[in-house]
C-alpha cells in the first residue's frame, strides 16, 4: 500500500550497525518525537549479531513529528538512546522522485 503526499505520513529511515555478541534475543526500539515526548514508531531488531551487520529500515511516522530519537525504555521507564542507531528524514520533501525525461 502506498501513501500519497499530504496524508499525514512521513517515511523515515532507521540506520545503524547492530552490536556484536552471542545473544539471539530481539529488542524493540521506539522512535520518539522529542518535541512532543511521544512514541511515533518502533522497530524490532536483534539485540546482538555474530558479525557486523548494518541495517536500514523504512518506518512510517506522523508527518507532524519533529526531531527524532531512537532507543529503549529501562525498568524505571526512562528513555535510553540507542547510540548505534539513528533516524533520518528523507532528503527530498515528499519522498523520492522518479527518473526525469531524457
Amino acid at each position: 500500500m502506498s501513501y500519497a503526499a499530504g496524508t499525514g505520513v512521513l517515511e523515515v529511515t532507521v540506520r545503524g550497525v547492530l552490536p556484536i555478541g552471542d545473544t539471539t534475543d530481539n529488542q524493540t526500539y521506539f522512535i520518539l518525537d522529542e518535541a512532543k515526548a511521544a512514541i511515533v514508531g518502533q522497530v524490532i531488531l536483534p539485540k546482538a549479531v555474530k558479525r557486523s551487520m548494518a541495517v536500514a529500515l523504512t518506518v512510517k511516522v506522523p508527518s507532524t513529528a519533529g526531531s527524532f530519537a531512537i532507543g529503549t525504555f529501562d525498568d524505571g521507564g526512562n528513555f535510553q538512546i540507542a547510540s548505534f542507531l539513528r533516524v533520518e528524514r528523507p532528503s527530498v520533501p515528499g519522498g523520492a522522485v522518479g527518473p526525469a525525461g531524457r
